[in-house]
Parts: C-alpha cells; sequence; structure tokens
C-alpha cells in the first residue's frame, strides 16, 4: 500500500515486498473485484489493486473503460494518426501517419508546436497538474500513483517522425537534428517534469527513453553521449532540486548504458528483462540507496506453464531478496493474452514471497477503504 512505498522509498524496513504490476487483464480484475470491469472500472481496479497487493500504481481509470477493439481486428483512432489494437481490457495504440516522409522534410518543422498532449503512447495518462491530482486522490492509500513521461528526449523523435525517418536524419546531419529536434523537445520535457515535480506528492519521479533494442545501443554510444545524457541532468533537474528520486525506465538491452545513467543522476531503474540481464541491473543499481523494479519476464508468463511462472518467481527472488531497493514486477504488465492460470500461479508465488496478501482470490470482493 502506499504507506509502505513510502517507508521503502527511503530505505526503511517493509512488512511486505515492494510490487508494481500494469493491470490490463478482465479475467484477473474480475475474478479479484467480483464486479464487471467495463461497469465499474475504477472500482474494479482500486479492488484488484488492494487485493492482490500491488503498491506501484500507473493505470488509475477515472471513467469506465471504452469497448475494446474486437479480436484479431484493428480500427483507426478516431482523431488521431494511430490504430488501436486489442490488448485487453484497454487497447494498444500504434502510429500510422508522421510528420515528415522524407528526412528532408525534418528541417522545415517547428518543432515548437509538438505537444505531448497530442501523443498516444503507451501510458495510460497525462502529465498534467489537474491530472496526476485526481489520479492521487482516486487510488488514496491503497497504493502510491506515479505518473510517467514517456517522451523523455529518444522517444520524442521516435513519436513524431518513425524510427526510418528519425534515424536517416540523425545520423545524416546529428549536429543540425541536434539543434532543429532534440534541443526543443528537451526543453518541453524540462517543462513537463517541472509541472509533474509540482503536481505529484510521490518521492520518486518516472521517466522513459527506449535507447537500446534487445541487441543494444541503436546508435553508437557516442552519438548519445554527445546528444542525448548531456540534457537528462537539465531535463529532471527541477525533480531533483525538489527532492524526488529519478526512476529511469526502459526496454531493449540498457547494459552499455548503465553507468552513464547513474552519472546522469538516475537513482533507479524499471527494466525489463532478460533484455536488461539482472545481473547487470544488480551491479549498477543494487546498492543502499538504489532502487530496481522488475524482474519478471513477460515470455514466461505468456507462454510457459504455470510450474514455468513459479520457478521464475522463486529463483528471482533468491536473487533479489538482500536487496533494500527491489520492487517486484512484470515491466511488460499483465495483458490479455496472457492464460488466467499463470496468473493465479504468479500471484499464488508472490503470496510465498510477501509481495501479495495470502488472501486474494476474495481480499477484493467488497468496499475497499
Amino acid at each position: 500500500m502506499k504507506h509502505d512505498v513510502l517507508a521503502w522509498a527511503e530505505g526503511h524496513p517493509t512488512k511486505k515486498l515492494i510490487s508494481k504490476e500494469t493491470l490490463n487483464h478482465r479475467g484477473l480484475i474480475e475474478m479479484v473485484s467480483g464486479l464487471d470491469v467495463y461497469q465499474h472500472t475504477a472500482e474494479a481496479y482500486r479492488r484488484a489493486y488492494f487485493a492482490l497487493g500491488i503498491d506501484i500504481i500507473n493505470r488509475v481509470p477515472l471513467e469506465n473503460a471504452p469497448v475494446p477493439t474486437p479480436a484479431g481486428t484493428t480500427r483507426p483512432h478516431p482523431t488521431r494518426p494511430y490504430h488501436l489494437a486489442p490488448l485487453g481490457i484497454y487497447d494498444t495504440v500504434s502510429r500510422h501517419t508522421y510528420l515528415c516522409q522524407t528526412p528532408q522534410e525534418v528541417w522545415t518543422l517547428d518543432m515548437n508546436t509538438a505537444n505531448y498532449q497530442d501523443l498516444l503512447v503507451p501510458v495510460p495518462h497525462p502529465c498534467t497538474t489537474g491530472d496526476i491530482q485526481a489520479r492521487e486522490a482516486a487510488i488514496d492509500d491503497v497504493g502510491l500513483y506515479y505518473p510517467m513521461l514517456y517522451t523523455t528526449l529518444f522517444m520524442w523523435p521516435v513519436e513524431l517522425l518513425g524510427w526510418e525517418v528519425f534515424m536517416l536524419a540523425a545520423i545524416s546531419e546529428k549536429d543540425r537534428f541536434h539543434e532543429h529536434v532534440l534541443l526543443p523537445c528537451a526543453q518541453k520535457s524540462k517543462d513537463i517534469v517541472a509541472e509533474m515535480a509540482r503536481a505529484s506528492t510521490n518521492p520518486f519521479l518516472y521517466v522513459h527513453d527506449d535507447l537500446a533494442l534487445a541487441t543494444g545501443p541503436f546508435f553508437r554510444p557516442a552519438w548519445y553521449d554527445a546528444y542525448i545524457f548531456p540534457h537528462y541532468p537539465d531535463i529532471w533537474q527541477a525533480a531533483k532540486a525538489g527532492g524526488k528520486k529519478i526512476i529511469f525506465v526502459a526496454d531493449g538491452n540498457m547494459t552499455k548504458f548503465l553507468p552513464r545513467l547513474l552519472e546522469a543522476g538516475v537513482d533507479g531503474i524499471m527494466f525489463e528483462n532478460p533484455a536488461t540481464p539482472l545481473e547487470a541491473v544488480i551491479e549498477h543499481f543494487g546498492q543502499p540507496g538504489q532502487f530496481l523494479i522488475g524482474g519478471i519476464e513477460t515470455v514466461t508468463l505468456t507462454s510457459g506453464t504455470p510450474e514455468d511462472v513459479r520457478r521464475m518467481v522463486f529463483e528471482l527472488y533468491d536473487q533479489v531478496q538482500h536487496l533494500s531497493g527491489f520492487a517486484l514486477a512484470s515491466c511488460g504488465g499483465l495483458h490479455g493474452n496472457i492464460p488466467l492460470e499463470n496468473l493465479e500461479a504468479y500471484f499464488d508465488a508472490r503470496v510465498a514471497i510477501g509481495a501479495t496478501p495470502k488472501d486474494w482470490r476474495g481480499r477484493g470482493r467488497g468496499t475497499v477503504t
């Protein structure tokens, strides 16, 4: 619950193992809440977080979820250049039309008109003051709500330009791309982070940039050293000045970048393994006062057997139980494509390691206070 995360943030012992999950599985939520998730979305989610012992929370619905896209189909978003596809209670999104079709068009863009609120990024909610405060109030003491900036710097051109145009422009004219695209985007993110820091009571501030593929960096490391990492401390300066701890969120193999993130003032990492090996994360973020959020492999949850899932949880716990800053999470999220029997095995295993209450199956079937 919220008080557990606040104690954990300060390095104090907690009665339970802290955990974070992104819930998007109808069967699981309805099983533990006793509610139709489309008729009572906000309360069903609130009961589910309480029942499952999820402490760090990003998805906090304030209204009923829309009807999802039918299985096996896609549909266009009604107003924005995205397609919707089924993933669980909430759809996933993918952009189909970008601001430029060729690298040459990049130089004519007015980057000042780009607006974070126009992006349908894979993060449930905006980073505005009113929205942050409304969701903090809605979840109350059940858990600690966190907003997250999805496009910290590297992801701005990914979302606005698409991978091909971004990479061609950024490599062909590096300094020009830095001046024309990255510098304005860094300022946008700095302003967003400052608003998040003012609005949120969370002692952590979450920022996201997928800097790497599963095999490693997209660009040569020198490119990041010149154009990405120097801007990070300035982007989250307001949050650090306010005493907040920076949690960096990323997919892909981030091993090469872990030392640079430390140098840039990152206090913890929310990682998806095995893309980034757990051993590497522990090496760089395993000291007292540092934080690791992750450890659960989405592929095993989705494609393994219940016994595979249980084994994964127990083997992970053997590696991390001595780390005061560890929080258990499946960073890929608990979506509708995961077999319910695997999720039951997962939460039963979480009980055994102290992350979930023993009575989780029935604990949420009532008003949560």
